[in-house]
């Protein structure tokens, strides 16, 4: 679900950069895959096969499971129901109790929708111009059969030589509506068994054009932290005269208008919060010249960079918490009768730092209406963002030898995904799709002809292989034996 999102963010950062020039080069660099078709691509052509949209994850579940099985994993089912299929597949049996390196990925997809648009049926796996098609092959079937494939190359070195770590594949269901199903079953009923030490999933990929001063220069994003969201139900209750013809002074449906009139028109305070501040830091430090020192110095030149931050919605959004009015609802009745009662739904995103009874204070305050009852409907889980540490510095190393020469940095995303479960555990979470994949490929998530190259495919599963790599090079768990 992060996938997009992270990608629209950076290319508003793109944007972001052009504050103290005119214009920037932009050049998408496409990937085509080779005619030979890897074996990667065939496993992953299979699995979207297995239709496995929310709510029916269990036959694509039990297909990968059991390959994961036969490649010679040790695998356990810890769910198995038609809406809620969850399981492992590990180098050494969760039993052992080795500090987990886990890699989470998701079984369920979005639906399909627009199927007369499709150059392919969606649940197709067609194979064609060096690439997979179907819905999954990016979010997130094709980042499983990336971490499978790299974790295929140690299963000799596991069973060789008794390594001080164990590392598992997470394979869940129920992401795309929220994890209810999945993450959230594990964090409850089965961290004991699990013992992860860290945890590496969804994320954004890499995207080109970021850069100002080096627009050809791949750029990673990895995540620390997400915004949190909290839904909230505005109802207001009148009893006045119910004839439209002789409007009172006062009546729900004005008095609700005004009330989220003021609430839009609030002045939304920019926080540079631990987590953008690093962000933008970062992304300084990359860019480097006078941009990136504007991005490095937010404080010193703040007067400057806000009114550019501002003018960019995905970039305001991170910098500020955010309450979008989704829904305006009174009850069924004639266009001539006044109701009784008015409800409006808030969808607000919470930085990872705000309190959340202090915003709620901050929302009756310019609500200014005392009659309007104010009930939170849903809250996401607080999870406070991950140290930048030796484990995100792990996951940099493999983008990097992967990619050589490309920029890696820490982001603050928008929007939550099943990392938070794990993140509000303490345990260090990050999230990236280890690719690099241009903008055209990128808005095909949740959208018709999803496709993944073979290129990136390989690629990726590369970066998982040097991730597992630089572990055991850097003597990792070792300490604890």
């Amino acid at each position: 679900m992060g996938i997009y999102y992270f990608c629209i963010m950076v290319g508003r950062l793109a944007t972001l950069l052009l504050f103290f020039c005119f214009c920037s080069p932009f050049r998408v660099v496409f990937a085509e895959g080779s005619d030979s078709v890897p074996y990667s691509a065939e496993l992953l052509s299979r699995y979207i096969r297995h239709a496995s949209v929310t709510g029916h994850e269990r036959m694509a579940g039990l297909f990968f499971s059991t390959v994961a099985r036969q490649m010679g994993f040790h695998v356990e089912i810890l769910t198995d129901e038609p809406a809620s299929f969850n399981f492992t597949a590990s180098l050494y049996p969760l039993s052992s109790g080795k500090p987990n390196i886990v890699l989470l990925n998701h079984i369920d997809v979005v639906p399909a929708g627009g199927n007369g648009e499709y150059t392919y049926p969606p649940f197709s796996g067609t194979i064609s111009g060096g690439k997979v098609w179907g819905r999954g092959a990016i979010d997130n079937k094709g980042m499983a059969v990336m971490q499978l494939m790299a974790m295929k190359d140690y299963l000799d070195v596991a069973s060789a030589s008794e390594l001080p770590f164990n590392v598992t594949m997470l394979s869940v269901s129920g992401e795309e509506t929220g994890g209810h199903t999945g993450a959230m079953i594990i964090v409850e009923d089965f961290m004991d068994i699990l013992n992860p030490a860290v945890v590496y999933g969804e994320g954004g990929s890499g995207v080109p054009g970021v850069l100002v001063r080096e627009p050809d220069r791949k750029l990673f994003g990895i995540s620390t932290a997400f915004k949190r969201s909290l839904w909230i139900e505005l109802k207001l209750t009148m009893t006045t005269s119910g004839h439209g013809s002789v409007p009172p002074s006062s009546y729900v449906v004005q008095d609700k208008i005004q009330a989220l009139n003021r609430l839009a028109e609030r002045n939304r305070r920019i926080i540079f919060s631990e987590s953008t501040r690093n962000m933008f830091y970062e992304l300084g430090r990359v860019e480097g010249g006078l941009r990136g020192l504007a991005l490095r110095n937010l404080r010193l030149f703040r007067p400057f960079v806000v009114p550019a931050m501002k003018r960019e919605e995905m970039v305001y959004a991170l910098i500020s918490n955010t309450i979008t009015i989704t829904a305006i609802n009174t009850p069924k009745g004639p266009p001539n009768q006044i109701p009784q009662e008015i409800t409006a739904i808030l969808d607000c995103r919470l930085l990872p730092e705000t309190d959340v009874d202090e915003f709620l204070d901050k929302i009756r305050r310019s609500l200014d209406n005392s009659k309007v009852e104010l009930t939170v409907i849903r809250e996401g889980i607080h999870a406070p963002p991950t140290p930048v540490d030796e484990y995100y510095e792990y996951m940099k190393e493999a983008l990097l030898r992967v990619f050589p020469g490309s920029g890696v940095i820490p982001i603050l995303a928008p929007a939550s995904n099943d990392n938070n479960y794990f993140r509000a555990l303490g345990i260090p979470t990050y999230g990236i799709l280890p690719v690099f994949l241009p903008v055209h490929l990128l808005e095909t998530i949740h959208n018709v002809d999803e496709r993944l190259p073979f290129k990136a495919l390989e690629e990726g599963t590369g970066v998982y292989r040097e991730l597992i790599g630089v572990l055991i090079e850097s003597g990792y768990g070792e300490s604890d034996n």
